[in-house]
């Protein structure tokens, strides 16, 4: 069993273990394992424990039961000469009338299952107590005083049914009490009655039996409680473990098919990528070509890390939405004009159906809107090999919108719908599958709706067709924006940077680009290099890498940071420049002392929105 703790906990799975005694071993039935594996309460477990002593109840009561006729008639036979036969006719009959009673209850109980468990349980211990009287008869009704040996008889048959009732009753201690004090008060108190001193002594031996009885017969329930509840948990101890370790190996499986998957998926771009840069610095007239094709499949490789970046956000539950206003006309006329472009290239069609006229401003984040599109769009291109794709929008009432995705593709079977939406999932997962991806596509998709909303669900395609999803979202109809121009990408901006990266070609390729923008640039390649800099000369920016060997990007910002506070000295801008793109980089980057954060990779357009925020002129 430890085992299965630390590999539940090596997954990441936390395990409550609840603290139990010694195991206590029994003949009583098993209680059956819960269906469930979450903890159960004290009260849930305290009325299983009340089922499981009522099935014990029943069960070890069963032979004695039936015994009490073959008692019963055993009895009549001895006394038939003695007492009235009406008398013991009587007796028996009355004997006869409840055994059946607790024989129906018992067939009822095994009948109706757990649905009425407690209630024939109590219906059983009522007859239980009725027996009980009936056999305290043969201590008063049915004893025959003018004969001493009869008389000994009839109280020892009393003292053996009441020691009988303890053994099988023990169980459940309302009905050992229910029992045994009917069979032995009343010959206690008609001994007590007849005031010999051979009656008082059996009323106190009889009595003291009975207080035996009630010291024993709760000692035995307690100890049945106990046993009962100690098995319960530890099968819900077991039960939970067992949830724990499949939890565990099943998240084992996911990061396996995650490994595996981005392993081809980010090997097999990289790949073609070394090739292309062999070409072309092989040169020739395609070399141009060449270099188009990389800048593509580099593309395509920070698409792969965006997608897994998203999902760790919503899995984390960091990811941002942006409610705002934006044209859902334009919107759909660039998603439908990127996946024409696409469809093209596979010889399909593309159709459009049902888009609102521009403008169609609503409210909402049309970013994540078009990621989402994009993501189903694509995907039904990806798995169409001939005809054509559709994008169908409806507007609905209450400021909802209908989207739907339908392709001529090979479609996705029923009880496929469900599975594909979840991580690392396609319908087709099998080392011989003809389409690649990471299979996060519509996890995000899903998950991005539901953030805004919405929904995306697979649903049953309409004959002649192939898949069929649909996104539902609120976007509720939005005043137009004021429109604000935008500056040229890196016009308006003057001033000297440092640049401090460790990895020669990101520094070649900032510098470059910082140069095109018409600043001055010093570069250096560690934190203490950077250091020693800033102490010489002031720059008006410092882009500075988080992670460098030696001393880091956040520990030079401390130092830089102690140093001006030492001084007196103006505070100098410095912006994180890292491949760290998580929200929690972004707020260690704050926290280090820099003014902003730049996520790698970045292209002219991200650094030109950078550069005007801090170096901006007039």
């Amino acid at each position: 069993m430890p085992g299965i703790v630390e590999s539940a906990a090596c997954a990441g799975v936390r395990i409550r273990v609840r603290p139990f005694v010694a195991m206590v071993t029994t003949d009583a039935p098993r209680p059956t394992v819960p269906a469930f594996a979450g903890e159960a309460g004290a009260d849930d477990i305290a009325q299983r424990v009340e089922r499981a002593q009522v099935a014990l109840l029943l069960e070890r009561t069963r032979a004695s039961n039936l015994v009490g006729i073959p008692v019963g008639l055993l009895m009549c036979w001895l006394l038939w000469d003695i007492l009235p036969r009406s008398t013991l006719l009587a007796w028996l009959a009355m004997k006869l009338v409840v055994t059946a009673v607790r024989l129906v209850i018992a067939a009822r109980y095994r009948r109706d299952g757990p649905a009425r468990e407690v209630r024939w349980g109590r219906a059983y211990e009522a007859a239980v107590a009725v027996d009980g009287v009936i056999y305290g008869l043969i201590g008063t009704w049915l004893l025959p005083m003018h004969l001493p040996e009869a008389s000994a008889m009839m109280v020892a048959t009393v003292i053996g049914i009441a020691a009988v009732g303890l053994i099988v009753l023990s169980s459940r201690f309302v009905a050992c009490m229910a029992f045994c004090i009917p069979v032995l008060l009343p010959a206690i108190l008609w001994q007590l009655v007849q005031g010999t001193h051979l009656s008082n002594y059996a009323a106190i031996a009889m009595a003291v039996f009975l207080a035996l009885i009630v010291v024993e017969g709760r000692r035995a329930s307690e100890t049945t409680r106990r046993m009962l509840s100690l098995r319960f948990e530890t099968a819900i101890l077991a039960a939970q473990r067992q949830q724990a370790l499949d939890l565990a190996q099943r998240h084992s499986a996911v990061k396996t098919r995650f490994l595996a998957t981005m392993s081809h998926e980010v090997r097999t771009p990289l790949h073609g990528m070394l090739g292309l840069a062999a070409l072309a610095r092989a040169g020739g007239s395609e070399a141009e070509g060449y270099l188009g094709m990389l800048e593509h499949t580099g593309r395509h490789l920070l698409g792969l890390i965006n997608d897994v970046l998203d999902y760790s956000k919503i899995e984390s539950g960091h990811l941002k939405l942006v409610s705002a206003p934006f044209d859902l006309a334009e919107l759909l006329e660039g998603v439908a004009g990127l996946t024409r472009v696409s469809a093209a290239e596979k010889g399909l069609g593309f159709e459009l159906d049902g888009a609102p006229p521009s403008p169609s401003w609503v409210l909402g984040d049309g970013a994540r809107l078009r990621q989402v599109l994009l993501n189903l769009t694509g995907n039904a291109v990806k798995f169409t090999d001939q005809g054509q794709v559709q994008l169908q929008v409806r507007m609905a009432a209450a400021g909802r919108v209908e989207f739907e995705v339908i392709d001529s593709g090979e479609g996705v079977p029923d009880a496929e719908r469900e599975r594909i939406f979840e991580a690392f999932e396609q319908a087709d997962s099998s080392f011989g599958r003809r389409h690649g991806g990471t299979g996060l596509g519509l996890a995000i998709s899903r998950e991005l709706a539901r953030a805004m909303g919405g929904d995306v669900a697979c649903l049953a395609a309409p004959p002649g067709a192939g898949a069929r999803f649909r996104l539902q979202l609120p976007l509720p109809p939005a005043d137009a924006p004021a429109v604000v121009p935008a500056p040229p990408p890196m016009d308006g901006v003057a001033g000297a940077v440092l640049l401090v990266e460790d990895n020669p070609v990101n520094a070649l390729v900032a510098e470059a680009m910082l140069r095109r923008a018409g600043l001055s640039v010093d570069a250096v390649h560690d934190g203490a290099q950077a250091v020693a800099r800033l102490a010489e000369r002031r720059y008006d920016l410092v882009l500075m890498d988080c992670q460098m060997p030696g001393m880091d990007g956040f520990e030079a910002t401390r130092r830089v940071r102690l140093a001006e506070a030492q001084a007196g000295r103006a505070r100098q801008r410095i912006v994180a420049l890292t491949a760290n793109a998580l929200e929690g980089d972004r707020q260690r980057s704050l926290e280090a002392g820099m003014d902003d954060h730049l996520a790698k990779p970045f292209g002219e357009p991200e650094l030109a929105v950078l550069l005007r925020r801090h170096l901006a002129v007039g």
